[in-house]
């Protein structure tokens, strides 16, 4: 696979349109010696994997009648990701001038329309892989070599961004350094892991798997600095999108409002007339679905449950998080009101136990 690989790269320096006898060369690299390797690989390596895909497939593309700029080869599930333009896969992607090359964990960039492949909008495509990206970070940030920016270096100001928006993370294999056959390999069953988790996943939003996190730190069975999902400037980033939308709401109904998150264990006091509201606000990346899941406090809950006729839930989802500004912006505003918690929708993540006498010390041995 080295090989195969490099020889891709050399010849990524004599890159044309034109079906010359250097790209008859490099499409046999890609679409049988590349393609082999895989489909010899992947369904042993799904089937080591907890919960395996079950229905892996491999295919490669180097332009029909002219030559793409950027070959690519990619892993994916058939029922899962039909297209390259949809779903998410596992692509070797070559840079334009041959510098590298990348595995990478990302989705489908493009639609095909009026006979052509268009790329889809560079934000959109940030957003679905940044909220994958945090989706998984507890796995991915395990492997201190992964990357999460790619530069591909297309003269063609197209598809090539567009397939650098869409990557979620991945591994970078510059020429003249890819490693040997039991390296690529081992990136390759770790990304397909990735891949497994995000066809599996129970559609948690990031917020949620951070407070799970936190509770398995605290009960002692993972280790704090495993990767929670955001940093907390990055959680206060989102947050604070979600206040400020949720303000501007109630300040459009005639509201007084006052941001006493800090101090209080809800976000706003509004107040119109007589009129008071106890608002409660959460924020999400997530896009918002009938599964949906939010985290509270115990003040929160206990706060509802003694008088829930004047709470408000204030949920604003889809807001989209620049990790490198760390700052957010977009989001969609949803409302209930009044709001009373149902009880049987309520999860504990974990429990405070008061061991007391139940534990004796013991004497160890010395020496």
């Amino acid at each position: 696979m080295r090989d195969l690989l490099q020889g891709v790269l050399r010849l990524q320096s004599v890159w044309s349109q034109e079906n010359t006898v250097e790209m008859q060369e490099r499409g046999k690299l890609v679409r049988d010696g590349i393609t082999r390797w895989l489909r010899v690989r992947v369904e042993r390596l799904d089937a080591e994997l907890p919960e395996p895909i079950g229905d892996l497939r491999v295919e490669a593309r180097d332009g029909t009648g002219r030559k793409s700029e950027i070959p690519w080869a990619r892993v994916y599930s058939h029922s899962r990701s039909p297209s390259a333009t949809k779903g998410w896969y596992l692509v070797y992607l070559f840079n334009a001038k041959g510098k590298g090359v990348y595995l990478t964990l990302g989705m489908g960039a493009t639609k095909w329309e009026n006979s052509m492949f268009r790329p889809l909008p560079l934000s959109e495509l940030r957003r679905t892989a940044a909220v994958a990206r945090d989706q998984n970070w507890d796995r991915l940030s395990t492997r201190e070599d992964l990357v999460t920016a790619i530069s591909l270096d297309a003269s063609r100001k197209k598809l090539g961004p567009a397939y650098e928006a869409g990557t979620v993370a991945g591994f970078h294999y510059p020429i003249g350094e890819v490693p040997d056959e039991d390296v690529l390999e081992r990136d390759l069953a770790f990304l397909l892991g990735v891949l497994a988790e995000l066809h599996h996943r129970d559609g948690r939003a990031p917020e949620v798997a951070e407070a799970e996190s936190a509770a398995e730190v605290v009960a002692g069975r993972r280790r704090a600095g495993q990767g929670f999902l955001r940093s907390a400037a990055e959680r206060k980033a989102v947050e604070g999108r979600a206040v400020l939308l949720a303000a501007e709401h109630l300040e459009e109904l005639g509201y007084e409002v006052e941001d006493v998150g800090a101090v209080r264990s809800y976000d706003l006091d509004a107040r119109r007339g007589d009129e008071r509201l106890f608002v409660e606000v959460k924020g999400t990346t997530q896009p918002w679905g009938a599964d949906s899941r939010i985290v509270l406090t115990r003040n929160e809950v206990e706060l509802n449950r003694r008088d829930h006729r004047d709470s408000v839930l204030v949920v604003v989802s889809g807001i989209s998080l620049d990790r490198v500004t760390c700052t957010a912006s977009g989001g969609e505003v949803r409302v209930a009101r009044p709001w009373r918690i149902d009880e049987e929708r309520l999860t504990p993540l974990s429990y405070q136990y008061a061991v007391g006498g139940d534990v004796v010390p013991v004497r160890l041995p010395t020496g």
